[in-house]
């Protein structure tokens, strides 16, 4: 399903926090297409009267934008001619700077935001001159730079963003094309946060591809949130603007519709997600057994991970929560929007340790079993032959994530984004002080190379080359790859503790050796870490693991004998005429599974033609009697409503 391409949110209030401040931490999860990785600073500027903000139709690939009157840094390179705006609004006298990537990241107030897309009823399209269809002039990359341009709160932040949706037309960068419109990415979620509050923002396009409809909670500040590629504010009091923010006519659409009735629920309460949330159609679809599957795929692909990062951050709360329960629009019983966290128990590095989750000792674990092979890789990477309906379990960690932050919203100057390359599980984030004066090294926003262009001289490949290679043996060579992480990330906090120290003494220079403190970290560890990854080469190829030169300086890497002894590798099965190949024979493959323990040769009582017909009766008989049990079993199943379905190829 096309959700399976999108982005986790993790966000942290500040009573939750070990910081006192708010943190939000977000993994720019890229499907199918190449990701711009740079890492911009937008500078502080001021602007002329009767000046106008141009608004842009983002790409995923790089050049993402090519826009030299927003930084220097996205000016033109190489014959790149500068976009052409889809619309403009009237700029503002001053606008703060800000980390920039695909969504704007954090700025010098400190104001934070992490990006997810979600599902929804409606759809939209970009006002471009190749789609004529389309009618709208803002996406979600837009919303967030200039909530980081103009707003020093969230509140703000979610206000503005909100206003210009409603007034330009949104549109989600993922909704498809009018003959196939994608609901499963139509619309988008962020978290905002400053260092006081912490605010969810959930945004659709409004009736006929325009406009907008939009929803905002402020969350608990002892509270954690995620969200996982659906909207996550439901039960909205309407007349309590402390805590809710909406559209104008914010249940219309839903009336109109028959999404929604003032029935549904108590007076003045409006659900949000339960009316403009999407669930795939199953019975009156033309192929009821996918759509199911792709019910329970949104379902789970979203659901998992939220009761996945409640249980980490918040373990009594998350302990109540069913973790097949799911997270659709008219879920029984669903999860919360958010849940209270132990007091200041929340560090960035447990924020980051949730980035890297396979579902680690949970019957989810992603690191186990046949399909994480002998090396117990959770990395699921090649996609399924057309005709085959599955899925994997979706991680919070990914192969394909292009990189991740925790940015953490403390104020005066002193917040920070830790920001990594690459699969979090096989990355080591670095501090940026979101009051640097500067961008950030070369290495960071090159020109270089990209996702398509191999280049040494960009930061993103070392993090990258070194994932790659930590397939051959995922959790031999990720041990080495996450115990350097964590020397460099203990390096990081020590340092960005001495250099607010040192730049506090003198105000006016602040900015300025900021910069230069996380800027010489950033380089060195980039630096250390082409270092480390070539190391790796050398110390584990072969599928050896070699020390030293000595003449026991090398050691091999073992197959488990779980794997080995498992009949679908057929490492036990080999035979006189030939090696194993395929998936075994069901039937003699339960009497090979049932004689090995009597010591005799399965293969040669197998290859005994007058014995195995009466095996084959006695054995067929069995699996009438298992196949009898299982379809009462899967009768029983889907009466109880269960979230499963059983699919074969």
């Amino acid at each position: 399903a096309p959700c399976a391409l999108s982005c986790t949110v993790v966000a942290v209030g500040k009573d939750a926090s070990a910081t006192g401040h708010p943190m939000v931490a977000h993994t720019d999860d890229s499907g199918s297409d190449t990701t711009d990785v740079r890492f911009v600073r937008v500078p502080r500027k001021q602007w002329p009267k009767g000046s106008t903000r141009k608004l842009y139709h983002w790409v995923d690939g790089y050049p993402r934008v090519v826009a030299p009157e927003r930084s220097d840094e996205y000016a033109p390179v190489n014959g790149q001619r500068p976009n052409v705006p889809i619309g403009e609004i009237p700029q503002v006298p001053e606008t703060y700077a800000y980390w920039d990537m695909d969504y704007g990241v954090q700025n010098e107030m400190g104001l934070s935001i992490g990006e997810s897309t979600c599902t929804a009823k409606t759809v939209g399209w970009p006002a471009t001159p190749e789609r004529p269809y389309g009618y709208c002039h803002i996406g979600i990359e837009e919303l967030s730079k200039i909530a980081l341009e103009r707003c020093a709160t969230a509140r703000c932040a979610v206000e503005t963003m909100g206003k210009l949706a409603v007034e330009q037309g949104f549109y989600s960068a993922d909704s498809g094309e009018p003959s196939a419109p994608d609901l499963e990415d139509s619309a988008e979620a962020l978290a905002v946060a400053d260092p006081e509050e912490l605010w969810i923002f959930n945004v659709m396009t409004g009736k006929n591809n325009a406009s907008a409809i939009w929803a905002s909670m402020r969350i608990p500040a002892g509270h954690v949130t995620a969200i996982g590629n659906s909207f996550t504010i439901r039960k909205m009091n309407l007349s309590d603007s402390e805590n809710f923010l909406y559209s104008p006519g914010v249940t219309e659409l839903a009336e109109e519709m028959g999404w929604w009735s003032p029935k549904d629920d108590a007076p003045g309460i409006f659900d949000f997600f339960g009316a403009y949330g999407y669930t795939p159609a199953v019975h009156d679809s033309p192929d009821p057994s996918f759509n199911k599957l792709d019910k329970n795929t949104i379902a789970f692909y979203s659901g998992r991970r939220m009761w996945r990062i409640f249980n980490l951050l918040a373990p009594e709360e998350g302990a109540k929560l069913d973790p097949d329960t799911g997270n659709l629009p008219h879920t029984k019983n669903p999860y919360p929007t958010s849940v209270a966290a132990p007091p200041g128990s929340v560090t960035p590095r447990k924020v980051m340790s949730v980035l890297r989750d396979h579902y680690e000792g949970t019957p989810y674990d992603l690191t186990v079993g046949m399909a994480a092979g002998p090396f117990g890789s959770p990395n699921r990477g090649p996609v399924t032959p057309w005709g085959v309906n599955g899925i994997w379990e979706r991680a919070i960690s990914m192969h394909r994530t292009s990189f991740s932050h925790v940015a953490v919203a403390d104020p005066n100057g002193t917040c920070v984004t830790w920001m990594g390359y690459d699969s979090p599980h096989g990355t080591a984030y670095l501090p940026w002080f979101c009051a640097a004066e500067a961008g950030a090294p070369e290495e960071f926003r090159s020109h270089d190379g990209y996702q398509s262009k191999f280049s040494t001289k960009v930061a993103w490949w070392a993090f990258n080359m070194v994932n790659q290679y930590t397939d051959i043996n995922f959790q031999l060579i990720n041990k080495d790859v996450r115990a350097k992480a964590t020397v460099i990330e203990d390096e990081g906090e020590k340092l960005v503790a001495e250099c607010l120290a040192k730049a506090g003494k003198n105000p006016a220079t602040k900015g300025r050796e900021l910069s230069k403190c996380s800027n010489d970290f950033a380089s060195e560890k980039v630096a250390e870490w082409w270092d480390f990854a070539f190391s790796l080469f050398a110390k584990y190829g072969r599928y050896s693991i070699t020390y030293n030169e000595s003449e026991n300086g090398m050691g091999l890497m073992v197959y488990p004998a779980w794997w080995l002894n498992s009949a679908e590798v057929g490492y036990t099965l080999w035979a006189k005429h030939g090696p194993f190949h395929g998936v075994p024979d069901p039937v003699k493959s339960f009497v090979a599974s049932a004689l090995s323990s009597t010591g005799v040769n399965p293969w040669e009582f197998c290859l005994k033609d007058a014995i195995w017909p009466i095996v084959s009766m006695f054995v067929g008989f069995g699996c009438f009697r298992m196949g009898t049990r299982n379809g009462r079993m899967l009768e029983k199943r889907e009466s109880e409503g269960s979230p499963y379905i059983y699919m074969a190829a």
